[in-house]
């Protein structure tokens, strides 16, 4: 029940803000099948994994066993394309990842940016992964609307605090925090969150940080989400991407 009455008020919801800017199509395909909320199967059975969103996994083998909003996330999909259907490709940067997959924005028959559905309905978290970034600013500005009307995934969202980390927390994460110092070498730009957390930016990374209008001035409150590790017992982030810093 609660999946229905939650995925039928989303879908009567209007999605008037981020829309992203209009782009031609690079390739034109057919549905076989949806995977799950952000990868589908063609009729050449070739595999697309959406760009620059992440859903929860689906548990194939016991559906009950699913993340949260799993389930929602592939039922969006299936509101707007079913096999048989045409969809729209644009690629990016980099169009394979390291499972063989095709990476691309897909859209539906109509021209519906199907991934950014998924972060407006907040059944997705924005990712973006090397260098695929072609459309990052609408999709954290659908993520941060998602996130302040609590939607799915942001219903409970508690980040981590920087001067609370333990060993337990490490990997993918949101953490947040006030810059306490920060370092600037040859190597890079390293900020340190509440005298605990090192968010470190390399050297070629960092212009772009700065022409993204992010406020990295001592005193400054941050979150962030990326990878998190211990090394010499100290929490460490690698930030590659402004996308990485929420608003």
């Amino acid at each position: 029940m609660r999946f229905v009455c939650l995925f039928y008020l989303l879908l009567s919801t209007s999605f008037s803000f981020a829309d992203c800017p209009p782009v031609e199509w690079d390739e034109t395909v057919i549905l076989k099948t949806i995977n799950d909320g952000d990868t589908v199967t063609l009729d050449n059975d070739r595999r697309i994994r959406f760009i620059g969103i992440n859903t929860p996994e689906i548990n194939h083998r016991e559906l009950s066993q699913s993340d949260p909003y799993a389930l929602e996330a592939k039922g969006l999909l299936e509101r707007y394309i079913r096999p048989g259907d045409k969809l729209h490709l644009v690629y990016d940067k980099t169009k394979q990842d390291k499972y063989g997959r095709k990476l691309a924005y897909v859209y539906s028959k109509t021209g519906r940016n199907l991934g950014l559905l998924q972060l407006k309905a907040g059944f997705a978290q924005h990712w973006v992964i090397g260098k695929n970034d072609k459309f990052w600013r609408c999709f954290q500005d659908a993520q941060q609307q998602a996130k302040l009307r609590k939607r799915a995934l942001w219903s409970d969202f508690k980040p981590l605090s920087a001067k609370r980390l333990q060993k337990s927390d490490k990997g993918y994460t949101y953490i947040s925090g006030r810059i306490s110092d920060k370092q600037q070498t040859n190597k890079g730009l390293t900020l340190i969150l509440d005298r605990s957390l090192s968010v470190f930016i390399r050297k070629s990374n960092v212009k772009q940080f700065s022409d993204s209008d992010i406020d990295l001035s001592l005193h400054s409150k941050l979150l962030i989400n990326g990878k998190l590790f211990f090394s010499r017992n100290k929490p460490k982030i690698i930030l590659y991407h402004p996308a990485q810093i929420l608003p």
